[in-house]
This record gives C-alpha cells, structure tokens and sequence, in this order.
C-alpha cells in the first residue's frame, strides 16, 4: 500500500473530515465530566423472563463495555464468552445498557455482588435468547458542551443550526471512537494483515475491531468524496436507499422515476447508502455502481485484503438525522438532547454544530478544566 494511501486512512479517523454545512464559528468541549455524556441504550424489545439468559440493565460510569463484560463473568463465576452485550459504550460517559449472562442450570447470582463503585446493576430479567451484537434499536443521548468565546449572538446561531440538522441532517462518518487514540486501530489492522506466523496471533475480538476500523475508514472516504461532489444527500440513477426509521432498505431499478425518490430523501423518508467494503456482488447498478468502481480501484488491495479475511459487502446510510431533540442553551453550556439509530456516533452529529473537542483528549480542554 502506498504511503499516501496511508496517510488518508489516518485522515479518515481524525477531524479533519469535509463538514457538510458552513463550520461553526465557536469552539466547544465536551465530556468535561461523565456526567456531559449521558447514553441510554434502546433495546427495542423487552426481555420475556423466561430462559437461560439474565439479562442486566447496568449503568456504568467511567468503565470500558468490554471490561464490564469480563468484570460480570468474573464475578458471577462464568466463562467471558458466557457474556454479551448489543453495543460498545463510551468510557468517559455516564451510560446504560444491557448485558446477557448465559446461566443454563444455575440460579441467579447475588446482584450486589455485581456491583462496583464504577458500575451498578439496575434491573436483571431472563430471557430466552442471548444478546446478541447490534442488536438494539438505537441510544438516546444528552450531551453538555461548554462554549468558548460566547457572545450576544451565540445561542441563537446554535439554535438555528440545530433546526437545520434536524431538517437536512449530517454525514453518517464513523466517529473517532472506532478508530482508536490516533487512529491506532487502522495501524494494528495493517501490521495484523502484513505479519506472517506467529506474529499474526490476534484475540478474535481484536482482530474483528481492527478489521472493523480499516472498513470504517473506507467508508468515512468515500463519505467524504461523495460531500466533496455535493451529493451525499442525493440520490443517484440505481442507488440503494435506507428507509427511514428501520433497517431495512431497497435497490432502485430501472423503472424507478429518480425524482421521486429525491423527494423521498429530502423528507427524510428514506436514505441514500454507501459502500462498506467485502466479498459479494454490489447493490448497486448504473450511475451509483460506477461511482463506487471508481473510488475503489486505487483500494482494490485493501478491499481484497477485508474480503479474504470474510467481511462481506455491506451497505451505511451516508446521512444521520437526530430525533427526539431538545435543546439548552444556558452560557457558556449548550445541553442537546437526541435520538440517534444503532451504529451512529454522536460526535459526527456534534461535529456540525460546534468546533468540538474531547475535554479528555484534548490539551486545550485539561488546561481549561472546563471552568465555569
């Protein structure tokens, strides 16, 4: 792989994404505390309290998903693999999810025994299946940004920007989350696929977390190019399109008058997709199938490289629009309140509305202390 190509996959898990609206003038810091990153998990079914599977709603603060996963199974004297979980959360945040204990034959273990000072189980039920990943409907989020440099006019600029992400919506990149502290994610995927023998030994979560991000940054590329064009939000002649509000999604033939189906995007009933790289054949036809050749032949070894490793063709809505919002604005604090489907990251949808900085990550934010 060429060292440039290199150099754009890092790019693609850092902020310097294209944005598809104006960039807002005002900086702003966010999970200055776990208390300003607030996630609740939808799970979009309830438990049927039967069955061999404890499911435990947890609210965790400060803790990695995966290492409360190991922390329960540690505790309830079960194997890891014994316990799942739908969705990974944010560490420096406060959130709430479900995890699944597989206890066939055993009784319910001591929920105190659970516990710790970083997390606490608030519900266990049983259920006759366990949970799988991303399986929940989507996350309800309340963030608190602290605004640098506000002014008279601050909260009213926030204010209707925020109507026009409603209404137009925002790039569907996959956040910086995914990627790793500087994209080091991308890095220990290429070294994994490039090491040969024992050197290429991978725990299989790391290795479909790493695979992961190299897809994940393909498609925040070909994101960016399609805003770069003006027609990320467009539907194209034998496009493939998500239906708002579900996952499911349909191919437009031939017959499809494309007007009409433009007027169904800009009411926010369905979604134009991209491309996550894989084995199979697209689904995609005409003027949509041609865009995506072109911008995966100079890729075509890394597409090749995901392909034999058993990722197959999969499709991303290209746009993300909140639901369920509200909005605060008290100086400096801006607090957002939203809706967002399973797979969508909160900072692509903040990254439009403020200069946005992770208080945790960033100098600027450790020197400030998010003061008041």
């Amino acid at each position: 792989m060429k060292d440039e190509q290199l150099t754009e996959l890092r790019k693609a898990a850092g902020s310097e994404l294209p944005r598809a609206w104006p960039a807002p003038p005002w900086k702003g810091l966010y999970r200055c505390s776990p208390e300003d990153f607030q996630v609740e998990e939808e799970l979009g079914f309830e438990p049927d309290g039967e069955g061999e599977h404890l499911f435990l709603w947890v609210e965790k603060t400060g803790t990695n998903t995966g290492f409360l996963a190991e922390e329960l199974a540690r505790r309830a004297a079960i194997p890891a693999k014994n316990v799942s979980f739908s969705g990974l959360k944010d560490r420096h945040a406060v959130t709430r999810q479900w995890f699944s204990l597989h206890l066939p034959g055993q009784a319910d273990p001591e929920l105190s025994q659970l516990n710790s000072d970083h997390w606490q189980v608030l519900k266990a039920v049983r259920h006759s299946k366990k949970l799988k990943r991303g399986v929940h409907r989507g996350n309800h989020f309340r963030l608190r940004i602290r605004i640098d440099q506000a002014n008279a006019s601050t909260g009213d600029w926030l204010e209707e920007r925020w109507k026009l992400l409603q209404e137009k919506g925002v790039p569907n990149y996959f956040g910086p989350q995914r990627f790793g502290q500087g994209g080091q994610n991308i890095n220990r995927a290429l070294q994994w696929l490039t090491a040969t023998g024992k050197r290429r030994k991978a725990r299989r979560q790391d290795k479909s977390l790493w695979l992961s991000s190299l897809r994940s940054a393909l498609f925040n590329l070909w994101l960016a190019e399609a805003i770069a064009k003006g027609d990320w939000n467009q539907a194209l002649q034998g496009g493939c399109f998500n239906l708002a509000a579900s996952r499911s999604r349909f191919s437009a033939g031939p017959e499809e008058v494309l007007e009409a189906i433009q007027a169904r995007v800009d009411q926010l009933d369905l979604h134009p997709t991209g491309p996550l790289a894989g084995q199979g054949r697209p689904e995609v036809a005409d003027q949509a199938l041609e865009r995506e050749q072109d911008f995966f032949t100079p890729w075509q070894e890394l597409v090749e490289l995901l392909a034999n490793q058993g990722l197959h063709q999969e499709r991303r809505s290209q746009r993300l629009v909140p639901e369920q919002t509200s909005f605060v604005w008290e100086a400096p604090w801006l607090t957002l309140g939203f809706y967002l489907p399973a797979g969508s990251f909160a900072t692509s949808l903040l990254r439009e509305i403020v200069k946005a900085q992770d208080a945790q990550q960033s100098d600027y934010g450790k020197l400030l202390k998010c003061s008041q």
